[in-house]
This record gives C-alpha cells, structure tokens and sequence, in this order.
C-alpha cells in the first residue's frame, strides 16, 4: 500500500461523506479543543481546495480554444 499523508486521507474521506464532516465539526466545536479544531479545519481546508481543483479543472475543459 502507497503511504500519504493523513490530512490527504481525512480530505478524501470528508469529500466522500460530507455528512460525516459536518457531524464531526460538530463535535470537535462542542469540546472546545481549540488543537483539535485547528487541525480539522485544516484538513477540511484540504478538502475544500480538492473541490475547486476539480471544478476549475472541469471549467477549463469546458472552455472552446
């Protein structure tokens, strides 16, 4: 198995399940560990850069030459 990074991970897994990132923001919120928050929203950062890549990919692929 090809190792990554775990934010890597957690990022391709958050754009697989949104739900299952919001419910985790969620609770990281509630606890109130401002390192743990810090680290997910990072992560979420990741994810959420994985999604424009994606459609400014798409967006270019769609543009006539």
């Amino acid at each position: 198995m090809k190792d990554r990074p775990h934010d890597t991970a957690m990022a391709e897994h958050f754009r697989a399940h949104p739900t299952y990132a919001a419910e985790l923001l969620a609770d990281v919120r509630r606890d109130g560990n401002p390192a743990e928050l810090a680290i997910l929203l990072r992560q979420m950062a990741t994810a959420s850069a994985g999604d424009d890549r994606s459609d400014d990919a798409a967006t270019e692929r769609a543009l006539p030459l």
